[in-house]
């Protein structure tokens, strides 16, 4: 796709600032992505506003810092999310949490780049590359060797914004080729997904 045409397209698909939309975040991109995130991977990533449904049911606005590559389409998927009601608590930079994904997940945040490795590895995770989508973790905890992630995370399957193998976020985004964590055999990763080039 011709650079030049990608912030065009982008723009196409944000949501309009509106009145009746409450917004939890709206930063400038480099506020976004972290001033401190080295230039190159930087260049990568792209900051876009979406709107969601709120567990308040009232219609928000956030940001999505994600990979170029992937954020056309999961700005789509959050419009749709908005379209049949799918609520999320927040949906906003973990530069907004001091770069702390932790803290994000913990205050229940949507989101997709955090410059953090895996889990109990050495390896790069596809959250540092902007191609990982964490989404509303305390409904959706990550359970690993015993041990529940956030640690304030609780799943009630069927209850609001909550992931299973027949919600229409896991199915939509497995559509598209985003492969989701809840059923890897070292950790059961139900607020993740990834995509991997």
């Amino acid at each position: 796709m011709n650079p030049i045409l990608l912030p065009i397209l982008l723009a196409l698909h944000l949501a309009p600032p509106s009145d009746d939309r409450v917004v939890d975040c709206r930063f400038d991109r480099d506020s976004a992505i972290g001033r401190a995130t080295p230039k190159a991977l930087a260049a990568t990533l792209e900051a876009p506003v979406v709107g969601y449904v709120g567990f308040d049911g009232k219609r928000h606005m956030g940001q999505i810092v994600c990979e170029r590559g992937v954020c056309k389409e999961l700005v789509e998927w959050f419009s749709r999310m908005e379209s049949v009601g799918f609520p999320f608590r927040s949906v906003c930079p973990v530069s907004m949490y001091g770069m702390s994904d932790s803290a994000s997940m913990a205050a229940d945040n949507t989101y997709c780049f955090a410059q953090r490795g895996i889990w109990g590895s050495r390896e790069i995770s596809w959250h540092a590359q902007g191609r990982a989508l964490d989404v509303n973790p305390q409904e959706n905890p990550a359970l690993k060797r015993g041990r529940t992630i956030p640690a304030n995370g609780r799943w009630l399957p069927g209850t609001p914004g909550t992931l299973s193998d027949t919600s229409i976020a896991v199915k939509s985004l497995r559509a598209i080729g985003w492969k989701w964590g809840a059923h890897w055999r070292r950790v059961q990763d139900r607020h993740h997904f990834q995509k991997v080039r």
